[in-house]
């Protein structure tokens, strides 16, 4: 092992242009520290020797990370990016790009040979795959690009979806840089990906669709099918550890994934605590796969001390790696806890440490850890101003196997679709679930299948609507400002691919575009989710099958996206094969096989019934004795008297491309502002929603807009980027009142908790008193919430109910305006829902 070369990526601390106070973020990984050299050892004994291999080829003041080792150990992939050049425009600077190191003949290559194809995107994170090829995370993202096109949009680069940086994506391509293809599409990063002993890749994704925000760990084949979640979704908070995130190192013999425990933002230089977790047991540290016993989910690496002095705190650590030999050793970079006194050093003592000493300086080196033997020993001692931040040994290692991969649909492929199989949605984590008031006596998916039992009308879940994530281009593109996203920001801009009814057994089979951001969402027969918990982002690759068992809950203890270790679904499915499920029609659907769900046998025997619908359209094949034919549920953008947010050839006939894509001031506010009239106190009258509430009446005189409310379509004077009525509607206001010929704030006088006035005092605690010489009340605003709440149309009730029986403006919107004012408030009630739309600032 003494022979083995050993790689490492050496700093000078602090390093050029860079202040230990500065962060590392799990946010920004095109994030760039000059000063990097990388470092090649012909061995692990002391007096080995070792060389710069990167500064005389590169030059001074690069960056290097992400070193990997080739299973056969005579190659070493690194990801290098040259200093930034002064006054050069964004555009104009050094990207990250991809090299090779060959340990025998001591040289290295760019990847990827073109000076044009290398810096059209940040490449970082190589890994080598089974069959030669090369796995990495990158924003080219040249599916998404090639995607954009179709949608009739310029190609860009997207942001990640907090919109600060580019967003990542995994790529995969040829020993030579040739045939580079996208293999993930989540909106924000996926980076560091390890290949575990099955060919399949590990990674970490960050997931910040809607209200998350966390870094977990998935895993997916090399051609980006069977992408699921691994672990760490509910693992990220303890008593004594916050906001801890799970970074990838590698993959241990034993199959345990090694991984870095760190904050989402670190101070540069600051330790990492390295933990090894049992992924093939455990989807969380308190959740084993299902039948999975006695193993134990997270193993902290031991870092003792014992060599150095037993009462000293332990120090650093920057990087480990497993020597890869069988032993069970470490190699690792690490620098002692020191404190300043002063200029003088002192040991991290319970002495030095009781004074409050601030942190010296890290004074790297590399160590050889053996746990069994509680020892560490000194590669290269620690020396001030050395920073170790990468490590690799080039222990020859046994070649992973190929990822067995799935067969996929060669139609849907060649239509870029994939299809999405879900058991039932009654399935919430094991549990029956009919997401609304239970029906008497009906305690299993059996007897709410059966339409002898349960009626359509009495299924509250009616609908599953798919939704895409819009790509959101940077300013130089695009020059979009917060506000013109709406009042929730974080939902970005969406569209609706459409929709699919859910079967009885709330089985679902549909096809989705594959290659997109996915979100789904249950719908009830308004329109309005009545569930929509999915917290990740969905990715299919075309021609791809997804099976689903059924729906979880926020925070759920219970494993879920993991095919491999979920308890067995509590939908049995048909119970005979050649016979109607029980209580149904056999003229439509005829026979099922035994287990298969309702939607299974259905789209078996009409596989068009697989293509969703722009419209909330529900054909009942299950009642026996046939409904009558006006009976279906229906509830279409064809019917609307304003401006539909889909193409009438898509109303007509959905294809892949078909979207509802909703924008505010051109399908919403014409709600508002279509003529409308209906009977009030005996007599027809204008009840258009603009003219009513606005600040002028019919005569042209202000008024209090009705019911504290303004419907008209102007710019908000709050807000110029938005209308007055989507203030008004979506954001918290105050109460007015007429006075003096003026609209003003309503300000009533407080009162405390026993009734009395308060009354204002001076700084000295004395009443403030008027020119009578009486005490001044305190007085305050009223204020007025909002109508709707942004991704809820179910909790917007003050605002439906008003158009429902027995409300003050019952039938004045139709049901089809209703679904569409729901469904885009579901979606986020965005301003805008294409950033081409928004008007140019």
């Amino acid at each position: 092992m003494t022979d083995i070369p050993v790689a490492y990526v050496e700093r000078t601390t602090p390093v050029a242009g860079m202040e230990m106070d500065d962060r590392d973020s799990l946010e920004a990984p095109a994030g760039f520290m000059a000063g990097a050299r990388l470092m090649v050892r012909d061995g692990l004994s002391s007096g080995a020797a070792s060389r710069d291999v990167t500064t005389a080829l590169l030059g001074a003041g690069h960056d290097i990370r992400d070193l990997v080792v080739s299973p056969d150990g005579t190659r070493l992939l690194f990801s290098a990016r040259a200093p930034e050049i002064e006054d050069a425009d964004e555009d104009e600077q050094p990207t990250w790009n991809l090299w090779e190191y060959d340990f025998a003949n001591a040289r290295a290559r760019r990847l990827i040979s073109s000076n044009l194809l290398a810096e059209q995107g940040q490449d970082r994170y190589p890994a080598y795959l089974p069959d030669g090829r090369i796995v990495f995370a990158s924003t080219r993202q040249r599916q998404a690009r090639a995607r954009l096109l179709d949608e009739g949009k310029p190609q860009f680069a997207p942001l990640e979806e907090g919109r600060d940086t580019y967003a990542f994506a995994l790529h995969v391509m040829g020993a030579d840089g040739a045939d580079i293809e996208q293999i993930t599409f989540n909106m924000s990063h996926d980076v560091a990906p390890l290949v575990a002993a099955d060919g399949r890749i590990v990674f970490q994704r960050w997931d910040n669709k809607d209200n998350e925000d966390r870094f977990d760990l998935y895993r997916v084949n090399p051609d980006g099918t069977a992408l699921t979640p691994l672990y760490g979704a509910n693992s990220h908070d303890r008593e004594d550890e916050e906001d801890r995130h799970f970074l990838p190192m590698a993959i241990m013999g034993d199959g345990r994934v090694l991984t870095a425990i760190r904050l989402r933002e670190m101070q540069a230089g600051n330790s990492l605590a390295a933990v090894a977790i049992d992924v093939n047991r455990f989807v969380n540290e308190d959740t084993p796969l299902h039948g999975v016993i006695g193993a134990q989910p997270e193993q902290t690496l031991p870092i003792p001390v014992t060599s150095l002095s037993p009462e000293v705190t332990s120090g650093r650590i920057a990087d480990v790696i497993s020597l890869g030999d069988g032993t069970g050793r470490y190699l690792m970079a690490w620098s002692p806890c020191r404190l300043l006194e002063g200029d003088t050093l002192r040991p991290c003592t319970d002495q030095y440490l009781s004074q409050g000493l601030p942190s010296a300086p890290p004074a790297f080196g590399l160590w050889v850890l053996d746990p069994a033997e509680g020892t560490q020993r000194p590669v290269v001692n620690p020396r001030d101003g050395l920073w170790v931040t990468e490590l690799a040994v080039a222990t020859p290692q046994v070649l992973p196997g190929l990822a067995v991969l799935p067969e996929r649909d060669e139609a849907l492929a060649e239509d870029s679709m994939a299809m999405l199989d879900i058991r039932s949605v009654h399935d919430l984590d094991g549990s029956f679930s009919t997401f609304g008031a239970g029906i008497p006596g009906i305690n299993n998916i059996a007897d709410y299948r059966d339409p002898a039992l349960v009626t359509p009308e009495q299924h509250g879940v009616r609908f599953l609507r798919i939704t895409k994530g819009v790509l959101i281009p940077d300013d130089d593109v695009r020059d979009i400002s917060g506000a013109q996203f709406g009042r929730a920001a974080n939902f970005g801009m969406r569209e609706i691919v459409g929709y699919i009814p859910v079967e009885p057994d709330g089985s679902v089979r549909v096809q989705v575009p594959a290659d997109a951001p996915l979100g789904l969402q249950l719908v009830d027969a308004e329109g309005k989710s009545v569930y929509s918990r999915h917290g990740a982002w969905i990715t299919l690759r075309p021609g791809e099958e997804l099976k689903c068992q059924g729906c979880h809950r926020n925070n759920s203890p219970l494993p879920h996206g993991r095919v491999d270790g979920m308890a067995p679904s509590i939908n049995d499915g048909a119970p005979f094969t050649g016979q109607p499920f029980p209580n149904t029609r056999s003229d439509v659907v005829g026979f099922a096989d035994a287990g298969e769900t309702m939607a299974q046998a259905l789209t078996r025997l009409y596989p068009e019934r697989t293509v969703p619908s722009v419209d909330l359209r529900a054909f009942d094949a299950w009642t026996n004795p046939a409904p009558e034919p006006d009976s279906e549920l229906l509830l279409s953008y064809d019917d609307l008297e304003t401006p539909a947010p889909v193409t009438a050839e898509c109303q007509t006939a959905w294809v892949p491309g078909c979207r509802a894509i909703i924008h505010y001031e051109d399908h919403i506010q014409p709600l508002w502002d279509l003529p409308r009239t209906a009977e009030v106190e005996g007599a027809m009258q204008d009840v258009t929603c603009s003219a009513c509430h606005s600040r002028r009446d019919s005569m042209n005189a202000l008024q209090v807009p009705p019911g504290q409310l303004e419907l008209t379509g102007e710019p908000s004077p709050d807000q110029t980027d938005q209308l007055m009525s989507y203030r008004e509607l979506l954001f918290n206001d105050n109460e007015l009142e007429l006075q003096d010929g003026a609209l003003i704030d309503r300000m009533v006088i407080v009162f405390d908790g026993e009734g009395n006035i308060v009354y204002q005092t001076d700084e000295d605690g004395e009443l403030v008193r008027d020119g009578d010489g009486n005490p001044v009340p305190v007085t305050q605003r009223v204020p007025v919430a909002a109508s709707i709440r942004a991704g809820q149309a179910r909790n917007s009730a003050r605002f439906f109910d008003t158009f429902a029986a027995e409300g003050a403006h019952e039938g004045w919107l139709s049901p089809q305006e209703l679904r569409l004012l729901a469904e885009w408030i579901d979606i986020g009630a965005q301003l805008y829902n294409d950033p081409f739309r928004v008007p140019e600032n």
